[in-house]
């Protein structure tokens, strides 16, 4: 089921916001569900550490915070990338400050409209996310996720260089991206089983064959993107100089 939040402080309209979900969601029989509806945003952002995507339905005032719903938009689009984000507010003259930080909302929906008009527009853009997801549903990249402590990243797996391990760092798995380097627990095997397209250089290293520059079969040793060097062990130098031949036609070193 692809999750929905609400994020409202007002018992009566997170109420009446909820039956709109709701119903949008079981009229037209989306395979869709309201995961969490909350004063609260750590509970929206404890079940989301274990999604990739989600609407949320953010009220920007939260108590005596002007910008709650905003702090937690950033957090949610530092998390999920993928992520709608709809304000539901009286704050229109925040949405500024949304293009400064980067949220790029899916919609906001003012306040001061009529409660039918509110409906609608919630009701719209749950329409428009389900769209979305059909649209993309067989054009979606590989996703690569992982987790330090409650917090989930998640990048496109094309943007993954190499993983790797580390003898004096056991169960901690090194991850490198062009412009990115951390490091979360994890070990390699399973990583390998979830991605099989990552080519297993040895016992410590996975790679994405397509940052490769070069392979000296000789010294066994790949460069890849960024001036990054991963050894190969001798019973997978065969195999890996059979994959780059296959793939470009030309003669390795």
């Amino acid at each position: 089921m692809f999750p929905i939040y609400l994020y409202e402080d007002n018992r009566e309209q997170r109420e009446s916001y909820q039956k709109t979900i709701n119903n949008t969601v079981m009229i037209n029989e989306y395979a869709m569900e309201l995961i969490v509806a909350t004063t609260n945003q750590q509970e929206i952002l404890a079940d989301m550490s274990q999604r990739r995507d989600g609407l949320f339905f953010l009220d920007m005032e939260i108590g005596e915070n002007e910008q709650a719903g905003l702090e937690l938009a950033s957090e949610i689009r530092q998390q999920l990338p993928l992520a709608k984000i709809v304000f539901i507010t009286t704050h229109d003259e925040l949405s500024f400050v949304t293009l400064e930080r980067r949220i790029a909302p899916l919609d906001y929906i003012l306040k001061d409209q009529s409660a039918e008009q509110i409906t609608q527009k919630i009701a719209k853009d749950i329409k428009l996310t389900q769209q979305m997801l059909e649209k993309t549903s067989d054009q979606l990249p590989e996703v690569f996720s992982y987790k330090i402590g409650t917090r989930l990243f998640t990048l496109a797996l094309a943007d993954v260089i190499m993983l790797s391990t580390h003898k004096d760092r056991p169960g901690n798995v090194t991850l490198s991206t062009a412009n990115r380097l951390a490091e979360f627990p994890g070990n390699l095997s399973a990583i390998a089983d979830k991605h099989p397209s990552l080519f297993r250089c040895d016992k410590s290293a996975l790679v994405n064959l397509s940052h490769v520059q070069s392979f000296d079969s000789q010294k066994r040793e790949l460069l890849l993107d960024g001036g990054i060097k991963c050894d190969v062990s001798f019973r997978r130098t065969r195999e890996l100089n059979k994959i780059l031949k296959n793939a470009d036609g030309d003669c390795l070193k």
